[in-house]
């Protein structure tokens, strides 16, 4: 009986092997949003994937580093198939830059932007959620810098004094991801 469970698991992995999408790593990665995302880093990434965040995006005008394990995990939960090529170990991300528009500070201003929906608030307590492929840790940490839903912000965990960069998922919650 083991022996049959053995094999249908075996041929359940192959099975999903095969029918995984093969995607292709871009010549020039460039994240325009809050986070980078699948179709930012693979070419050919499915629609239904491509928007799938993988980690906060650099600020704009900088560049973030993400190590190929990471992308390699990143592509295989989403059901891709890519292997970093010999001697690739990290992909950097550009962010492009440029001149903004100089407002009035206000109530709700967060390091240059202004935040009216600020989910997250600068010096509040904000519920932090570390993920990593099949990994989940929840803990506290203060934030840095008001921030709406969907946007990078700059927190630090209290017990460390380390900054962390996270992207707000919701009133007073956060997600960063291991690297």
């Amino acid at each position: 009986m083991l022996r049959w469970i053995c094999f249908g698991i075996c041929f359940w992995m192959m099975a999903q092997a095969a029918f995984a999408e093969t995607v292709t790593l871009r010549s020039r990665v460039e994240a325009n949003g809050p986070a980078i995302t699948l179709g930012d880093v693979f070419e050919g990434a499915p629609t239904a994937v491509a928007g799938r965040a993988i980690a906060p995006s650099p600020r704009a005008g900088q560049i973030a580093t993400l190590s190929a394990p990471l992308l390699a995990a990143a592509a295989s939960a989403a059901g891709l198939d890519w292997t970093p090529p010999a001697g690739v170990t990290e992909v950097r991300v550009v962010r492009p830059g440029g001149a903004a528009a100089t407002l009035a500070p206000s109530a709700s201003q967060a390091g240059g932007r202004v935040v009216s929906d600020a989910a997250v608030r600068r010096g509040d307590m904000v519920a932090l959620v570390y993920e990593a492929p099949g990994l989940s840790i929840g803990t506290r940490a203060r934030a840095l810098e008001d921030g709406a839903i969907g946007q990078p912000v700059r927190l630090v965990n209290p017990a460390s004094n380390r900054t962390i960069d996270a992207i707000v998922t919701g009133q007073g919650a956060a997600r960063a991801l291991m690297q």
